[in-house]
């Protein structure tokens, strides 16, 4: 499973947030970028985003966010409790490259991740799934009618097994 930024998959329409902190106890002041990377799986929906944190162009932490219930990752990939409410919310990176505060990035997260972050955050999620699967073509398959069996009544309705009427056409 690989995260790609998402302006990767879809292009200009995806916005990159950005703020600048001044006079903060807890981390460096200066200009903090967020680019989120999402799953490139088409046949995953893992529902979430791993968000690398850029300040003053280095990466300094990678944080995980996932929308869903700590029951839908249970349910979605068989996983225990405890590895379910890591995956739902906020947590950091098991990569992440650690340059700030831990604790430090999680609530500078928690505090900028709000409603109308969350809700671009998902409709990035909808736009790339559907630019994975366009590219992998999979809008592309084309469905088959189910087969008729010989002996079914035919479709066109004369009452007559189907081997003795439109099969034999």
């Amino acid at each position: 499973m690989e995260f790609l930024p998402a302006g990767e998959i879809i292009g200009e329409a995806h916005q990159i947030r950005t703020v600048t902190l001044k006079n903060s106890s807890q981390l460096p002041d200066g200009e903090y970028t967020f680019i989120d990377g999402y799953c490139t799986d088409c046949g995953c929906d893992c529902r979430k985003t791993i968000i690398r944190i850029i300040h003053n162009d280095h990466h300094v932490a990678t944080v995980n966010y996932g929308w869903e219930s700590p029951k839908f990752y249970v349910k979605w990939s068989r996983i225990d409790d405890e590895l379910s409410r890591e995956m739902s919310g906020l947590s950091i990176d098991f990569m992440s490259p650690d340059l700030i505060d831990r604790e430090a990035a999680l609530s500078f997260m928690e505090e900028l991740l709000d409603e109308q972050w969350i809700n671009r955050i998902k409709s990035t999620y909808q736009a790339v799934r559907t630019a994975v699967k366009k590219e992998a073509g999979i809008d592309n398959i084309i469905r088959l009618e189910p087969k008729i069996s010989r002996n079914a009544p035919c479709p066109c309705g004369s009452g007559k097994k189907y081997k003795q009427c439109c099969l034999n056409r």
